[in-house]
């Protein structure tokens, strides 16, 4: 399971916008060729990382994929300052934000969101409605509850410690079942290296400990997509099907993956992705879309 590089390409840019005084790095697939008969019409999409992600790291194969049939915007959340936190779900908004209206000024979104860029994602929906046209959640949540609570204090347990074991519990818990049973620790060894000190990392654990934007949900104007992951352990499935009730222009649909669906099922999430920004009014609100067949 390496994660392959992003693929070059004569439109891709990268650069750097200010938020609360830190750079936000953001990657910029640009504009399709004008001849080119799927980007007109359709809105950009901008994706938005998961806890201790980066553009490479979650959406090594999505971008390249999806950047043939429409612009795509990636950014790395950055470190607030002060650095030494506590860090607020408001920060990491504001850098989401940031890059929307530097890279894509009055352009409408579609803004997709994995794990904690989906919490991120819908806060900005709800706060930001004009800049978010569609919205996609994968593997969000609302309120952290107490089985979240449960593995996040395993886990800086084991990182207080400097455990060798916190790679393996980690990919134990991103991992869907189906998916381990079908391959071998030798294939997983690029997941179970232990990594050095992050302390950036540290900083977004504790927030997921604290998320909770069930008040906003309702401010959610976009047009919206819920994906949850049927084999999720860090953000059971329960989640997503309580943001697909409580966001009101909202369809949901499963994938049968573990947490990490970026890595276990990319071309299945791509597809689901590609359809819902070709065409967001193919399943009214309110629809529960069959899981796709890839």
């Amino acid at each position: 399971m390496t994660i392959p590089a992003l693929r070059e390409s004569s439109r891709r840019v990268e650069g750097t916008v200010d938020s609360d005084g830190v750079s936000v790095r953001y990657v910029d697939t640009g504009p399709l060729d004008e001849g080119d008969a799927h980007g007109p019409g359709r809105p950009p999409i901008v994706l938005v990382h998961g806890t201790g992600g980066s553009v490479e790291r979650d959406y090594g194969f999505l971008l390249p994929l999806l950047a043939s049939r429409q612009r795509v915007v990636a950014l790395d959340f950055a470190p607030p300052v002060p650095a030494a936190g506590p860090l607020r779900l408001d920060q990491l908004e504001r850098q989401v934000a940031a890059v929307c209206e530097a890279v894509l000024p009055g352009r409408p979104v579609t803004l997709v969101g994995y794990s904690l860029g989906a919490v991120v994602a819908t806060a900005v929906a709800a706060h930001r409605a004009e800049l978010v046209g569609r919205l996609v959640t994968v593997a969000g949540w609302a309120r952290t509850d107490t089985q979240q609570k449960l593995r996040n204090g395993v886990w800086r347990r084991l990182r207080a410690e400097g455990s060798a074991a916190l790679p393996s519990y980690t990919a134990f818990c991103a991992l869907g079942g189906p998916f381990l049973a079908r391959t071998d620790l030798e294939r997983l060894a690029p997941l179970l290296t232990h990594g050095g000190p992050d302390p950036f990392l540290d900083l977004q654990m504790a927030l997921n400990e604290s998320v909770d934007i069930t008040h906003l949900l309702e401010r959610v104007r976009a047009t919206t997509l819920v994906i949850g992951c049927t084999h999720d352990q860090m953000v059971p499935v329960r989640h997503s099907k309580a943001l697909f009730g409580s966001i009101p222009d909202a369809r949901y649909t499963e994938i049968a993956s573990g947490h990490a669906v970026v890595f276990e099922r990319p071309a299945h999430l791509v597809q689901i992705i590609d359809r819902f920004n070709a065409d967001p009014g193919r399943f009214p609100a309110g629809s529960l879309i069959p899981e796709a067949r890839v």
